[in-house]
């Protein structure tokens, strides 16, 4: 309690901790310290309630030392005459209650101070805490004298028996005990005198309510306690005048305050007093020692004197009927004691206890709580009423201890109420059937079936009792030795007389029953032995000497009531009914404690369904019948489920559906249901009366078939039954009226636990799709949206209050209805928690609305605050655990705050949570439920969790610190180094603590986080389990919370290293990873993990009930993943103080890849494929980063193969997710090969590898996902078609399968070594089939363009290229690759080429696929040559119009796909132009448009590079807004056109303007490259003077100008000149730094930077050339042509020269400055040596050209210009 007198107090030790920690609830703690708790609370204990003082001092002198503020003083002041306590200790309550009990925060403390009202309240609530510290002091003794003799077994009787050893000195315990007795006894009432002006009558009541309470507590302690240790005649005698003078309990001294409520308790008082004097007397030694007539050890009988004392006491009873059993007890001690004298006294005492109705008393006691329910204080009553039973028995003849009929079943009911409790049955059956109460069997025995009921009754008793005694019932009634009746059930002619007078025998076959098949054989002997009464007539009884099966004639009673009902109901008899319920309750008693009965009891069965069925519309009916009928068919069902309910079903009991209902309303709605013979009967018969036996029958009928008809798939067959229940039952029973001891609550909790068994089935995925509603689903849409549901919130808000008081009216701790209610609400808590895991997220439903709701005032409190208040329920920890966890899944699933709905009462609240969470006496699962609440509330209830770790900022540094109240101060406290592996901390409490911890680290709470650092114990607390070895599974329960305590940890770890630099780590944690680095702490880890995963018998966890029976909860699993989060830190991020060796970077490395070698080596499980998932892909990453320090990486990766190899044998299936790590691995380690040259692969380990690769992508061929298949499941999910992270596993793999592939190849080179390989397994085909699917079905892009990019390389080698073609390349792909451009934009658009495009990776696009497809084609046709020529036309003929669109496209569209797209298709015509005769013969028309196309581009291109500013306008417009979607064929504005026709450069052009300067470049080199095979060959038609220049057609038109950019004008020669132009400028501009006019200046402008930047010089002097060359060769052919007009000629040569001229001028100058060697120059380019100031400027041309041999181009150029031009 914060702000509390004990806020600095740890632990306040009341009496209710000290019974927690003494009886071992919640946890077991260490001996020691038991025995030390003992010892120091040793005057408390042997005191008991007078270790509470009476005011003594003046007022005020005890706190006099006590730090209190003027409100606390005078709070005290009037607290201790209220309740008659010493001021001392009131203080002591006043301090233990405000820290464990009070329900409110400081400022509700000082509320209620500063009050009077107030005050008065909170002065009540502190006297009922200190009346339950009474109370539980006492508790706490009788404890101790229950469980410390060794029979009890209890952990600690050893600690108890040296305790009380110590208090049983001189009698020392049973003295005060007494004491405490007799002052409670003669204690006053209180009043205002004496108890101050608060106390009233009402307080007057509740103190002796409370004095009642105690009263109660000491007798059950006298009464244990003189079950071990003989009571002296002094203080027997001195209770007895006691208790006499008392009346037993009806006459206490403040008997004039008391209501009839009490009336109860003084019963139970007066029955205690009664049992108390019964175990002083000890019976049962008397009897032992009667035997010897030696009574020297018995204390009252050990001489006469003490006898004399005692026998005179009891003389002066006999008044009352609670004397009754002493004078009984009594007259058979001194029956036993004394020979034949006083025997008259002894007959005088007996026949006073028979005149008092001894045995209506005990029968009366034995059926009241808490005697006849099964707490010890119940056994203790039955054992000593049984001694007192036998001693009777033994003393005195049975006849004589009772007076007539009545008496003498009540006698047999008392017999039978001890029969069924075990201890009793096998004394019973040890001693035998013919002494004691067994004699008592034995004459019912003897009576049967005249007294039918008597043995029935006590059969069934001893048949309840356990397994053995049922056997021995079961056999005895095989053989019943006797049949008695009354002699007139003969008649004349079924018997005759024999010579003795009182002997008969039957004339013939005896037929008791007129439907039966039970007989009497003839011949058989009677003996009349006695006269009976039947109706007031005095009847001779006959004893047939017959032995028959009982069974058989039990069975022929019940054929009888049948035979009755079949002439009608008014041929019932009530007798008849009665009977067969009282054989159906036997039946019931044995089938329940020998299961395997009920095959032997089958006919007896049989006709119960037939009575069910009779019976059910009998009226009025016999409901007690039917219950119990309907309790053999459960029992039977436990063998035969099936059968039962098939059977059962057919008696029209049960409701039953009318209709097949598919639809979940209609279903609950009851249209189609019929509520059967049960529902009439419910309705008509047990709502009236209050009688639920039936409802509670059937109720467990349902709740034992419902897992059986599960394991055979016929659960739905329940719906009706369960619809009528969830709508009649359940919602309704709190409304019932209840007649007798029948408890609501049962009811209530045989329903929840129905729906409990259903809610916890796990359904298929057929079972959860199928079109009709599962009855799993029924339930929770039921009690979700129905009034079911409404019930069920009801018992979840019954409130601690509520269940406290019924807990404290009950009479027994352990029963009654307070403790039946704490059992429904558990249920109901357990029900809703799952229905909460089960529900559809698709709506709210009215439950989880109403949870969820956020409070609108404060007039009602919310029900999570109700639920939340639990935690003040201190009887059953499991009810506050419950509810814990019930708030956990609340945060889990749904969209609330909690601390909205806690309101006023989150720091109470808070308070308290805290405090449970401290205590060392607490349950520790409740610890653990609030440890798993906080964690939960980390991430998704940041106002609560923030309460809780109520961290401050400190105003003196930047460092936070936890407030007085936080959960952080106290995990810490719980966790602490040395708690660990004790009591205090046990592995499962650790695991929460650090469960908690990681949350905060993971939900990035700073705050929280900087204050745990900040303590100095932290880190050594937390890491202790990574420097500690785990033990073995055998030997340690709790290992799988160690190993989840590992997991949290180093997912804490990772978090940390991730988020804090290694710099900046704190010291303490840097201690730690040094001290693990040098323990070889994780190689221990790496070994051990290792170990774990490799085990097929891996830990599971014990309770799967809240987190579902999934993996994601299994230790090993978790602590596997923790493993991978930190070493995957590790890996990018350096930890200087770990030292990561490369022995242990080898050892984790090997360790990964053998965890998932042995996943394959057995059957691959569910836990198998996870790990194995989890380990390949750890090992990938490692591999990937510490590839380079790997020394034996050649067996890591023959090992890695063999794991590859065995994961495709173990199966018939790829896995994927293991596969893909194993192959990224395989293709580092190659990767590595390649790069580091020190590293050696021989090529038989690249063979192998490739053929085990090969084997692997056949079979993941076959297994690709189909088209529909992966539609799907893209439409089932968030991502985009193309997104890899939503690519199926199985493509992936797939991909880097082919990526593997690839690298092998790289690696091996020659394809004569790897070639076969691929051949052998079929790769090719397969390849291909799959291309054909995915290109026609327009999925999986990213499978795609890996798979060409491998066909790319493969088709690089000849042979490789031929395998390609003959495995059908053009059949699978050339038609299909239409699909890749056919359903996109035929503009192509694609995104913009900003500087965020630039920066990351272009998407994977489908026209990528087709530019790597004409990619291919290309490659094929450079290496086959002739061969592919055929391929090559049918691919230009499918997509030539493609082809074209795309050059024509490309001058309006400037972005990078386009260009891409056009250099693939320019580079491939420009190989295919190599066959330009056998194009023109087979595709001539596809080759004109495609040369035309070409050609306007170029035009085009040329005219863009031309006009810089232009092109600079343009890429603003596209990249605008304004034109987002242009299309291809649109033209700009012509007023732009002429504003932007500047030939001026731009000033400080951008990236991408360079780009696409390089892109057009590119593209033109191309396309010449192209066009010059379609121009005659410059060498031939100048040399050549026969060439027939028919056989080619013009390119381009005589005309000079520069190409136009506003409409579409053929080309000209002045295109080719304008792209020679442009060239030498940019030669100019690119080597601008070597002119001699600006070799002054320091650097180049930052144009030139940027040109030089994307631009090289190689390429522009490519398109320089080739621009030279197509232009001289297209002159010839015009001057050669004689088709062409001599003017025209003229023209072309005057023209054409002077252009000539003019280039050669600007070659000239640029070549002066230095320019570079042209690429058709020669061999490869070298450095040239040139003097300083550069060449000469003083040389003429041809003495430039002719000194030069790398411009052998320009020479040409000089020699045509010169000889053709002149």
């Amino acid at each position: 309690m914060a702000g509390s007198p004990v806020r600095n107090r740890k632990e306040s030790f009341g009496n209710r901790n000290l019974w927690q920690y003494v009886s071992g609830t919640g946890i077991l703690r260490p001996k020691e310290l038991i025995k030390r708790e003992l010892v120091r609370n040793r005057e408390k204990l042997l005191n008991g309630i007078l270790f509470y003082k009476k005011p003594s001092v003046p007022q005020g002198e005890a706190l006099k030392s006590k730090k209190l503020s003027t409100q606390q003083k005078e709070f005290i002041e009037k607290l201790t005459p209220f309740l008659g306590l010493d001021e001392a200790q009131s203080y002591e309550i006043f301090c233990s209650y405000i820290y464990q009990d009070f329900r409110g925060s400081q400022k509700n403390l000082q509320l209620c101070l500063s009050s009077e009202r107030h005050m008065q309240g909170l002065m009540l609530k502190i006297r009922d805490f200190y009346y339950s510290e009474r109370l539980y002091l006492l508790q706490t003794i009788r404890h101790i004298l229950t469980f410390w003799p060794e029979q009890e077994n209890h952990p600690y009787r050893e600690e108890y028996t040296e305790f009380l050893n110590e208090l049983l000195n001189n009698n020392e315990l049973i003295k005060r005990l007494l004491d405490q007795l007799d002052g409670i006894t003669d204690a006053p009432p209180p009043s205002w005198e004496t108890h101050g002006k608060l106390m009233n009558e009402r307080h007057a009541l509740v103190w002796a309510q409370q004095n009642l309470k105690e009263q109660v507590e000491l007798l059950e302690i006298l009464l244990v306690y003189w079950k071990d240790f003989e009571a002296s005649a002094a203080d027997f005698t001195k209770l007895l005048d006691k208790f006499k003078r008392q009346g037993f309990g009806r006459r206490q001294s403040y008997k004039h305050i008391l209501d009839e409520h009490m009336d109860s308790t003084l019963k139970q008082i007066g029955s205690l007093e009664v049992l108390v004097l019964l175990q002083a007397l000890d019976l049962e030694t008397v009897e032992r020692l009667s035997t010897t007539q030696s009574f020297g050890e018995h204390s009252l009988l050990k001489d006469q004197s003490t006898f004399q004392s005692v026998d005179q006491a009891i003389q002066l009873l006999g008044t009352e009927q609670p004397h009754g059993p002493l004078l009984l007890s009594w007259s058979v001690v001194r029956q036993l004691y004394l020979d034949n004298t006083g025997s008259q006294l002894t007959r005088k005492f007996g026949n006073q206890a028979l005149q008092l109705h001894v045995f209506d008393f005990i029968n009366e006691v034995l059926s009241r709580e808490p005697f006849s329910g099964k707490s010890m204080t119940a056994s203790v009553s039955h054992c000593l009423i049984y001694t007192v039973l036998l001693a009777a028995l033994t003393a005195f003849d049975e006849t004589t201890l009772t007076r007539n009929h009545m008496e003498r079943q009540v006698l047999y009911d008392i017999t039978a109420k001890l029969m069924d409790r075990e201890f009793i049955a096998m004394n019973v059956w040890n001693k035998g059937l013919d002494v004691g109460v067994g004699s008592l069997f034995q004459t019912a025995l003897l009576n049967f079936p005249l007294d039918f009921t008597t043995l029935v009754r006590l059969s069934t008793a001893l048949a309840t009792a356990n397994e053995n005694s049922a056997s021995r019932v079961l056999e005895l009634w095989s053989e019943l030795p006797r049949y008695t009746e009354y002699l007139d059930r003969n008649s004349s002619q079924d018997i005759r007389p024999t010579t003795d007078n009182s002997v008969w025998q039957l004339a013939r076959d005896k037929t008791p029953y007129a439907s039966g098949d039970f007989q009497i054989p003839a011949g058989v002997y009677g003996q009349l032995i006695t006269v009976g009464r039947k109706s007031d007539l005095e009847i001779p009884i006959i004893q047939w000497e017959v032995t028959y099966n009982g069974w058989e004639l039990l069975k022929g009673e019940i054929q009888e009531l049948l035979h009755q009902i079949a002439h009608g109901a008014g041929m019932v008899g009530p007798v008849q009914i009665q009977r067969v319920t009282e054989v159906s309750m036997f039946v019931r008693a044995v089938c329940r404690s020998q299961p395997e009965a009920t095959k032997g009891l089958s006919d007896i069965l049989t006709l119960l369904y037939t009575v069910i069925h009779r019976f059910s519309s009998f009226s009025p009916a016999p409901l007690e019948l039917l219950a119990a009928c309907v309790d053999c068919v459960t029992c039977a069902a436990k063998l035969q489920p099936q059968q039962a309910w098939h059977d059962l079903k057919h008696t029209g009991l049960l409701p039953f559906l009318t209709e097949n209902i598919d639809n979940m309303a209609e279903l609950l709605s009851g249209k189609g249901v019929s509520r059967g013979l049960y529902g009439s009967l419910l309705a008509g018969s047990e709502v009236p009366h209050g009688n639920f036996l039936l409802t509670e029958a059937l109720l467990d009928f349902i709740s034992e078939l419902v897992l059986p008809l599960y394991k055979v798939g016929r659960e739905d067959q329940l719906q009706a039954c369960m619809v009528y229940i969830l709508r009649e039952v359940f919602p309704a029973f709190q409304k019932w009226r209840y007649l007798g001891n029948t408890r609501k609550e049962i009811i209530g909790q045989k329903c929840l636990g129905i729906a409990h068994k259903i809610l916890n089935l796990q359904l298929s995925k057929e079972k959860k799709n199928a079109s009709r509603p599962h009855i799993q689903q029924l339930c929770v849409y039921s009690l979700l949206f129905t009034e079911a549901g409404k019930s069920l919130l009801e018992i979840i808000a019954t409130g601690v209050e509520t269940v406290e008081i019924l807990l404290a009216q009950q009479s027994s701790q352990s029963e009654g209805s307070g403790d039946d209610l704490v059992q429904l609400i558990q249920m109901a808590f357990s029900v809703m928690n799952r229905l909460l895991l089960l529900r559809s997220h698709e709506q709210l439903s009215p439950v989880e609305v109403a949870l969820s709701s956020q409070p609108a005032g404060y007039q009602n409190q919310h029900i999570v605050a109700v639920i939340a208040e639990y935690i003040y329920h201190r009887t059953s920890p499991k009810l506050a655990r419950l509810a814990t966890l019930f708030l956990r899944r609340l945060a889990v699933v749904l969209p609330m705050s909690i601390l909205a709905c806690l309101g006023s009462q989150a720091e109470a609240l808070r308070d308290i949570f805290l405090m449970r969470l401290q205590l060392a006496t607490e349950d520790l699962s409740l610890k653990t439920g609030i440890l798993q609440l906080l964690s939960v509330c980390v991430d998704t209830q940041p106002g609560l969790i923030e309460l809780f770790l109520n961290v401050q900022p400190s105003s003196q540094t930047d460092a936070n610190k936890d407030g007085q109240v936080s959960c952080i101060q106290t995990v810490l406290e719980l966790m602490d180094v040395g708690r660990q592996e004790t009591y205090r901390c046990p592995p499962d409490l650790l695991a929460a603590c650090t469960s908690f911890i990681q949350a905060l680290w993971q939900g990035g709470r700073e705050t929280a986080m900087e204050a745990l650092r900040a303590k100095p114990n932290f880190w050594p607390s937390l890491c202790s389990c990574l420097l500690k070895d785990l033990p073995d599974v055998t030997q340690d329960k709790m290992l799988v919370h160690r190993m989840k305590t590992v997991a949290y940890t180093l997912r804490l770890l990772a978090h940390e290293i991730y988020s804090v630099t290694s710099v900046r780590l704190d010291d303490n944690l840097k201690k730690v990873f040094k001290e693990l680095a040098e323990k070889g702490r994780l190689k221990y880890w790496s070994t051990y993990i290792s170990i774990q995963v490799r085990s097929q018998d891996s830990v599971m966890p014990h309770d799967l009930s809240l987190e579902g029976t999934d993996l994601s909860d299994n230790p090993t699993f978790l602590l596997l993943r923790a493993w991978k989060d930190f070493w995957v830190v590790i890996a990018k991020i350096q930890v200087t103080e770990l030292k990561l060796e490369e022995e242990l970077k080898e050892v984790i490395v090997e360790d990964l890849l053998q965890s998932v070698y042995a996943q394959f080596s057995d059957k691959l499980t569910e836990f198998g494929h996870t790990v194995a998932k989890t380990c390949s892909a750890l090992f990938f990453t490692l591999v990937s980063s510490w590839g380079s320090c790997l020394k034996d990486w050649k067996q890591l990766l023959d090992q890695c193969v063999e794991t590859l190899d065995l994961s495709m044998t173990s199966g018939d299936m790829v896995i994927p997710s293991i596969q893909i790590g194993l192959l990224g691995t395989l293709s580092t380690l190659l990767q590595s090969v390649r790069t580091d040259h020190s590293k050696k692969i021989d090529m038989r380990r690249l063979q192998t590898i490739l053929a085990t690769v090969c084997k692997m992508l056949l079979q993941t061929t076959r297994e690709l996902p189909s088209v529909q298949e992966l539609k799907k499941l893209r439409e089932g999910q968030d991502g985009g078609a193309g997104s890899f992270v939503n690519t199926d596993h199985r493509i992936k793999l797939q991909m880097v399968g082919c990526c593997t592939v690839d690298q092998l190849l790289h690696q091996i080179g020659s394809s004569d070594l790897w070639l076969p390989c691929l051949q052998e397994h079929m790769v090719l085909p397969a390849l291909l089939s799959s291309a054909h699917m995915y290109l026609q079905g327009q999925e999986s892009v990213h499978y795609m363009q890996t798979l060409f990019t491998l066909f790319i390389t493969i088709a690089q080698h000849d042979k490789g290229g031929e395998a390609l073609s003959l495995a059908g390349l053009t059949g699978y792909v050339c038609l299909p690759i239409s699909y890749c451009y056919q359903n996109g934009d035929t503009s192509i658009q694609g995104p913009t080429p900003n500087k965020q495009a630039r920066q990351t990776p272009q998407p994977v696009t489908w026209l990528g696929v087709y530019c790597q497809c004409v990619d291919l084609y290309t490659t094929l046709l450079t290496s086959l040559k002739f061969t592919f020529l055929e391929d090559a036309f049918n691919f230009v003929g499918s997509h030539q119009d493609r082809m074209q669109q795309c050059l024509e496209c490309s001058r309006f569209n400037l972005k990078p796909e386009i260009f891409e797209e056009v250099e693939r298709t320019c580079v491939f015509v420009g190989q295919l132009a190599n066959y330009s005769r056998e194009w023109r013969l087979h595709l001539p028309e596809p080759l004109n448009k495609i040369l035309t196309s070409m050609l306007f581009m170029c035009q085009t291109f040329v005219s863009y590079l031309v006009r810089p500013r232009y092109l600079q306008y343009i890429l603003e417009q596209q990249g605008g807004e304004k034109q987002p979607g242009s299309r291809g064929g649109e033209r700009f504005p012509v007023a732009t056109l002429h504003t932007q026709a500047s030939m001026e450069d731009v000033d400080n052009p951008s990236t991408q303007y360079t780009q696409v300067q390089h892109s057009l470049l590119k593209v033109i080199g191309e396309s010449l490259v192209a066009l010059r095979r379609f121009t005659p060959d410059l060498v031939q038609i100048l040399v050549d003077q026969n060439m027939d220049v028919g056989e080619f057609s013009p390119l381009v038109e005589i005309g000079f100008s520069t190409p136009p950019v506003d409409h579409d004008a053929p080309p000209t020669f002045g295109t080719l000149l304008s792209c020679i132009t442009i060239a030498i400028k940019m030669l100019s501009k690119l080597d601008g730094g070597r002119s001699p006019q600006r070799s002054d200046q320091a650097s180049a402008s930052s144009s030139t930077a940027v040109a030089a930047q994307q631009i090289s010089k190689s390429l522009v002097m490519f398109v320089l050339e080739n621009a030279l060359y197509l232009t001289m060769s297209q002159g010839m052919w015009y001057l050669k042509d004689p088709r062409v007009h001599q003017r025209d000629k003229q023209l072309l040569k005057r023209e054409l020269g002077t252009e000539m001229n003019s280039i050669l001028s600007g070659i000239q100058r640029y070549i002066r400055r230095g320019g570079p060697q042209s690429p058709a120059g020669g061999s490869q380019p070298s450095p040239r040596g040139q003097s300083p100031g550069g060449p000469t400027l003083s040389r003429s041309v041809s003495q430039t050209f002719l000194t030069s041999h790398d411009h052998a181009v320009f020479r040409l150029v000089q020699e045509f210009s010169k000889q053709v031009l002149r």
